[in-house]
């Protein structure tokens, strides 16, 4: 499974920690409703429930402090917090009784959040003997002093094995429940599995196709790619979205395949028409791309649009500052630092450090200062990467 798909399933199951959460909550509000109807006489129970209800809600605010408040989403702890439901569930049914049936169940239902049968079965086993004690300790207390309920084997016949019988039935409801939203989980992670490979894949492609019909600039898609990952993930975007930015970009010059290699590839100075042409490649690059479904592709077309563009508004579109697709301001400044230290067939390779200058020369003129910031802290990282993909000789 790809690692990204992964970390999809990893934020449905802390998204189900904080249903969770919001559900114990509401249970703390349920709490409440029972001591007003016991205050105005609708049933009567014994004192011992106020501190009962008391402990239960303190257990029911655990998942908040721990998901909402601490982040610990690890699997210890949610079983940690499935122990406490179902211990919670036992205490409350042995003082209200049949009041609140619904308690034996509730950690079983609430368990199916996960989608995971093992979290079901977990919750489900460790119910079975706290019921039994439940209906022994609601026998100790007397909590229900009718027929047959106020003997051993009346407590046995028409108690734990009525209460076992239905548990199981809701028990087998919550297994199968939870197998299928685990398989509609594990279907839509294969698809998109396969929908990242195939972007992927294309990506790959064109760039290699890109690269071969370079006469100078030998792995240059390789580092732009490589530099683009430093920036996003020096400004703090999430891994996903730094793979996906890093991996659009190798198409950033995907319009040039379009354009007469022998204007790119001229060993002189452009004349204006020729360059008039050269600044054609933004558009074509953007249309060549955009016509491809998946978000890759999506992102590949705005940053090959915009990657020519100045931060003061003096790029190839006139687009300027904020406007700018965020990712492109930072391929502009990987592309153009690349530039400068390859050999071209104008020019000769720009020493690391003097390209360095250049672009903190022209932070809020050319590129954007933010991006130039993060440039500026990262230089070192620059440098292994131009060694680690020197252009081919």
């Amino acid at each position: 499974m790809h690692k990204f798909s992964r970390n999809m399933i990893n934020d449905f199951e802390n998204k189900a920690d904080l249903t969770m959460a919001l559900i114990c909550r509401i249970m703390m509000l349920f709490f409440g409703v029972i001591i007003l109807l016991n205050a105005i006489g609708v049933f009567v129970i014994q004192p011992i429930i106020y501190p009962a209800l008391i402990c239960s809600a303190i257990i029911m605010f655990t998942p908040t402090v721990l998901y909402n408040f601490l982040h610990l989403n690890t699997l210890g702890v949610r079983y940690f917090v499935l122990t406490l439901i179902v211990l919670m569930s036992g205490v409350l049914y042995s003082i209200l009784s049949y009041h609140v049936i619904a308690m034996l169940v509730f950690p079983v239902v609430i368990s199916c959040l996960y989608s995971d049968t093992k979290s079901v079965i977990f919750t489900s086993v460790l119910g079975v003997p706290v019921i039994i004690i439940a209906h022994f300790i609601a026998f100790a207390l007397k909590i229900v002093p009718d027929e047959p309920l106020v003997t051993i084997k009346g407590i046995v016949l028409f108690g734990i094995i009525p209460r076992l019988i239905e548990y199981a039935g809701f028990v087998v409801i919550c297994c199968f429940t939870a197998a299928k939203i685990q398989e509609l989980i594990n279907g839509l992670a294969h698809k998109n599995d396969e929908l990242y490979n195939e972007q992927e894949s294309i990506i790959t492609s064109l760039a290699e196709l890109i690269e071969a019909q370079s006469q100078e600039t030998g792995q240059h898609v390789k580092r732009v790619s490589e530099y683009t990952r430093i920036l996003c993930e020096a400004l703090g975007m999430p891994d996903e979205e730094v793979w996906k930015v890093s991996t659009a970009a190798a198409l950033h010059d995907a319009g040039k395949m379009i354009i007469d290699q022998n204007i790119l590839n001229k060993p002189g100075k452009l004349t204006a028409e020729e360059f008039d042409i050269v600044k054609q490649h933004v558009a074509y690059g953007k249309k060549l791309l955009e016509k491809n479904t998946g978000e890759l592709m999506r992102i590949a077309a705005n940053i090959a649009y915009h990657h020519h563009e100045k931060y003061d508004g003096n790029g190839y579109m006139g687009i300027k500052g904020e406007n700018i697709d965020r990712y492109a301001r930072c391929v502009s400044v990987a592309d153009v630092f690349d530039a400068l230290v390859s050999r071209r067939p104008y020019k000769e390779p720009w020493t690391p450090e003097a390209a360095y200058e250049e672009i903190v020369s022209q932070s809020g003129k050319q590129f954007d200062p933010a991006v130039v910031e993060v440039f500026k802290n990262n230089f070192d990282k620059f440098r292994e990467v131009l060694q680690k993909y020197p252009d081919n000789k």
